[in-house]
């Protein structure tokens, strides 16, 4: 379990190498926003999908003139609220203006790392599979 830091980002806006989703985040960046949405979402949940509405409008308002930085800003606001990231909109709004693939980076890794640092224990009650009778 890592030790999260409070009313902060785990990892700065230029961190975006580590952790593995640079190259994504770069390219197809509409799949971590919808991954990001659905941690938010269920921050329960192992595999979130890369595929869904989210990630989709934030793809389309982008071709439709660069609008996607208004999805990034919802985000970027309700994952600061959830977590009491110190913090206002004017940065959010130069963050997904001005580096919207760190940034959607930086809030994937930020929902992910405090999902799993709080481990286990803390996910509430998980439904075990039925038992089934040997021979049925």
């Amino acid at each position: 379990m890592s030790h999260i830091k409070e009313h902060e980002w785990q990892d700065g806006l230029c961190s975006f190498c580590d952790g593995g989703h640079c190259m994504m985040g770069c390219f197809c960046p509409c799949i971590l926003v919808n991954k990001t949405h659905e941690l938010l979402e269920d921050p329960h949940k192992q595999d979130p999908s890369g595929c869904g509405g989210v990630g989709c409008g934030w793809c389309l308002l982008n071709m439709c003139g660069g609008w996607g930085f208004i999805v990034g800003l919802m985000q970027r606001n309700k994952i600061r609220d959830k977590y009491r990231i110190e913090g206002g909109i004017c940065g959010d709004i130069m963050t997904n203006l001005c580096c919207p693939c760190c940034s959607v980076i930086q809030q994937y890794k930020e929902v992910e790392m405090r999902r799993d640092a709080a481990g286990p224990s803390k996910m509430g009650y998980q439904a075990q599979a039925p038992m089934h009778a040997p021979g049925h």
